[in-house]
């Protein structure tokens, strides 16, 4: 992404990520709910709501996710281990860049890279703010592997990327032993293959994961310049609850108050909603948040409630800085509209005085009645 500092009004209001970049949360300010912090939810109400929350900016933040037609799908190598019935199944989110658009940036960032398993597929759903004519995924020969060309300057680009993985299984190896009396034996020896990795590289920035690092992945990384990595992922099932993404902004408006507002994403990284809400210290000194979620219509799904704290930030170089850049974590609850309790979220945020360089990733998961739960022996359940 570069040098977008001349794009009309409009089309720059498009860009911005998740109306996280955005300076005037508009909904937030004419809001028919009132934030209340004192309240049990906060002040939000199981009730309807117009699609996006009426906010154009939310409304305009999905049209940066591209759907990807990936070749792969459909040979026959691929569809053989996506049938696989044992194979781990993982979506991967990476972002990178500056991750709310920052005009002071002027110099260009090469990120081309890839993402790279030591066994199974990989199949590309969707590039984030992909610029045509500069930034493009190579084309694909190896299931295996995923190139792309990327550059960025004022704002950011990204994957979105299922990885399955078959079933474990052994290797045999067979072999005839002949002894001093002539007799011949047959010796087989199994042995299991090495773990499977997923290797994300690129010139700013590399790390390689085991699966369980990556069904539970929740991660930004900032880098000396004000460029940033973010990283999340989920494991889901064959037999599966639902679960996905969140991402917005988490800052402040023009009164002061918290707020945070973006997109909910299934587990594929579609976009199926909005979700919007306050966060701020209680009359206990407790840090809460609460928040609404709405499916693309507009229809009530689900009432948000938790609590944040501040974290130290990790650098790409391995350091790492107690409070720099006012990040932290959050955690809750999901409720339906009698307010029981009906699922969890959590992820991290990027708070700042201006709302426009505020950010947050997150994920979210249903809860499963027992008979439906899947095996998580093998991986850990990512939330």
């Amino acid at each position: 992404m570069t040098r977008k500092l001349f794009l009309p009004l409009l089309a720059l209001a498009l860009l911005f990520w998740v109306a996280g970049c955005s300076d005037n949360p508009s909904q937030t300010d004419t809001a028919t709910e009132t934030p209340n912090l004192e309240e049990d939810f906060g002040g939000y109400t199981a009730t309807d709501d117009e699609p996006g929350f009426s906010d154009p900016d939310l409304l305009a933040a999905e049209n940066g996710e591209e759907d990807f037609d990936d070749a792969m799908l459909g040979a026959p190598e691929v569809d053989s281990v996506i049938a696989d019935v044992e194979a781990g199944m993982f979506h991967f989110r990476a972002i990178w860049g500056q991750l709310c658009y920052d005009s002071t940036v002027v110099e260009e960032t090469d990120w081309s890279g890839s993402l790279s398993i030591t066994r199974g597929a990989e199949i590309i759903r969707k590039v984030i703010r992909f610029e045509p004519g500069q930034d493009y995924i190579k084309p694909r020969t190896d299931r295996t592997l995923i190139e792309w060309v990327s550059i960025t300057t004022v704002h950011n680009d990204g994957i979105g990327v299922d990885i399955f993985i078959p079933g474990v299984e052994p290797v045999f190896d067979t072999s005839y032993v002949v002894d001093t009396l002539f007799d011949t034996t047959l010796v087989i020896d199994t042995t299991m293959p090495e773990p499977v990795t997923v290797t994300f590289e690129t010139g700013p920035y590399s790390r390689t994961f085991t699966l369980n690092e990556l069904a539970s992945l929740d991660t930004i990384v900032y880098l000396e310049d004000s460029s940033a990595v973010s990283l999340h992922a989920i494991q889901y099932y064959r037999n599966w609850c639902a679960r996905g993404f969140l991402a917005g902004s988490w800052g402040f408006d023009s009164t002061g108050m918290g707020v945070f507002e973006g997109i909910w994403m299934s587990h594929r990284g579609y976009v199926t909603g909005w979700l919007k809400g306050n966060f701020g210290v209680n009359d206990d000194g407790k840090r809460v948040f609460f928040g609404k979620w709405i499916d693309h219509d507009g229809q009530f799904e689900g009432l948000l409630r938790g609590t944040y704290r501040p974290i130290g930030v990790s650098y790409g170089n391995g350091s790492f800085e107690s409070l720099r850049k006012g990040g932290g974590a959050f955690v809750g609850k999901i409720y339906n509209a009698e307010k029981t309790e009906i699922g969890i979220l959590k992820g991290r945020y990027h708070s700042m005085p201006s709302w426009k360089n505020s950010y947050f990733h997150g994920r979210w998961k249903l809860h499963c009645p027992e008979e439906f739960r899947p095996d998580s022996n093998k991986y850990e359940d990512g939330l």
